[in-house]
């Protein structure tokens, strides 16, 4: 018998309908995934579980009860969790104060809240996940693995029987995401409903015990997971076969873009040096932490450097701020789009073009133009695929795949011989991913060099052409050829060790 049913739930936004009739069910006790495209309809499906939206026409029933939750305090109430891709955490509070945030035990004569009782509980529910975070530590001081886990621990603390957890692990590194996935099991272990939404099928085929999949907003089907493939999941999802994900053309690399000689930026970064050549990709791999990040903003113009030279198309090159390295024609793409990249207050058209104001405005009068805002968002809407309403819908309603289509094409839009692009495909679906690779290649074929960052390792060997690795804010390996393997980049990450490819083809 079902746990939760949904029947015939139907969806509308004004000019949109983002769920048609959808059928689903979850079961006590099992890992249920959930995937889709971005735009399939997973996040409406969610947030209507969650108490956000209210569905326009449908049934949804818990435990063969009506459920009709009018806020999230309704759901939680009723023993359902969501655990949002954007954390909702307060980071200047402790651990246990975020757990039991607005349910603090108070002694009944100050009125006073009982920490002691509020951290003891914290770490009875840690307990229960197999990992120790100390209740009294501040969260803006954790990882963003920790923070998930505070997540997952605030579901326990309301004796939630449903925990939906949405791109859980978008953000964290491959240790961090083994961590996570034995927390999922141990819910199930404790008797707990799990819906699991990722666009990773490694994931969804080492937890699930069934899968349902979503295509512009309707029901495509539900089946065991071992009833089913990741190719055939990949039909399902985008309703044609994606025969590379990580493709490559094979391009020849031009003219020297690029280059850097001996730069440092403080303790930061140290003694860098790179080429990256017209047409190419040239990957930039390492573990969490070793300056990846860094290096791209300092080519931005966002970190000044103290030592060593650049260069761009053979002239000397040193950035005061991104102005200037856009200036010079740089596009970037900043790896994480709610702290730094997008403008959730604004329509998607000025997220877009605030990288190419200078076209955008009239020529007497100085001020934005609309009509050439939109023919802006316009040309990246069809390049990109976003979907989204028109360009005054706040790119903040956007699901986060297609936010970040509008902020790569926000990197694309001054239309320079240099990108730089940080974690590209981050959160978006298998099929946009494939798109956004042929892009790549297209940009490469005329002309374009890239730098790109990526903790994602088949992506980071499947799409570049050379990959550098980093550790410790330096450059310890230069990977090319059939060096370019998944192995060496993690033993170099790890080592620290200086090697480059004539090195490791000797072994």
């Amino acid at each position: 018998m079902a746990l939760l049913e949904v029947d015939g739930l139907t969806v509308e936004f004004p000019g949109i309908r983002a769920l048609d009739a959808v059928c689903f069910d979850i079961r006590p006790g099992e890992v249920h995934a959930l995937v889709g495209e971005n735009g399939a309809g997973k996040s409406t499906l969610l947030k209507v579980l969650g108490g956000v939206h209210r569905p326009s026409s449908g049934e949804v029933r818990l435990a063969g009860a009506a459920y009709r939750p009018r806020r999230p305090a309704d759901a939680l109430a009723a023993g359902i969790a969501v655990i949002y891709q954007e954390f909702n955490l307060y980071p200047d509070l402790t651990v246990a104060e975020n757990v039991f945030s607005g349910r603090e035990p108070c002694s009944p004569v100050s009125r006073g809240i009982r920490y002691a009782e509020i951290n003891r509980r914290t770490s009875e529910l840690f307990a229960v996940l197999g990992v120790g975070i100390d209740p009294a530590a501040t969260v803006g001081e954790l990882t963003v693995s920790e923070q998930q886990l505070v997540e997952i621990c605030k579901a326990l603390s309301v004796d939630g029987r449903i925990i939906v957890m949405d791109e859980p692990t978008a953000a964290l590194s491959a240790d961090e995401v083994g961590q996570l996935l034995d927390v999922v099991r141990r819910l199930r272990e404790e008797g707990r409903s799990v819906v699991y939404v990722s666009h990773r099928l490694d994931e969804v085929f080492a937890l699930a015990d069934r899968v349902t999949v979503l295509r512009d907003g309707r029901h495509v089907r539900t089946c065991d997971i071992a009833e089913t493939d990741p190719d055939r999941l990949v039909r399902d999802m985008v309703g044609r076969d994606v025969e590379s994900v990580f493709h490559r053309d094979e391009v020849r690399g031009g003219d020297v873009v690029l280059e850097l000689t001996g730069v440092s930026a403080g303790r930061r970064l140290r003694d860098l040096s790179l080429v990256v050549r017209a047409g190419e990709v040239v990957g930039v791999g390492g573990i969490a932490g070793a300056g990846q990040p860094e290096l791209s903003q300092l080519i931005f113009g966002a970190l000044a450097a103290d030592a060593g030279t650049m260069t761009l198309n053979g002239a000397p090159f040193s950035p005061r701020n991104p102005g200037d390295a856009m200036a010079r024609g740089i596009g970037f793409l900043h790896e994480d789009r709610k702290a730094a990249g997008n403008l959730p207050d604004l329509s998607i058209r000025h997220n877009l073009t605030i990288s190419v104001l200078h076209r955008v405005r009239g020529a007497i009068t100085r001020l934005l133009a609309p009509a050439r805002e939109t023919e802006v968002f316009d040309d990246y809407r069809r390049r990109l695929d976003v979907k989204a309403t028109g360009p005054d819908q706040l790119i903040g309603q956007l699901s986060g795949g297609n936010q970040q289509k509008v902020l790569l094409g926000r990197a694309l839009a001054p239309g320079g011989r240099l990108l730089l692009l940080n974690e590209p495909t981050r959160g978006v679906d298998i099929g946009a991913k494939a798109e956004i690779h042929r892009l790549i290649n297209q940009l490469t074929a005329d002309g374009a060099a890239v730098l790109m960052v990526s903790s994602d390792l088949p992506e980071l060997l499947g799409v570049s052409d050379r990959v550098y690795v980093m550790a410790g804010g330096e450059i310890v390996a230069h990977l090319t050829g059939d060096d370019r393997t998944e192995e060496n980049v993690v033993a170099c990450a790890t080592t620290g060790r200086r090697v480059f490819s004539e090195e490791l083809s000797t072994r």
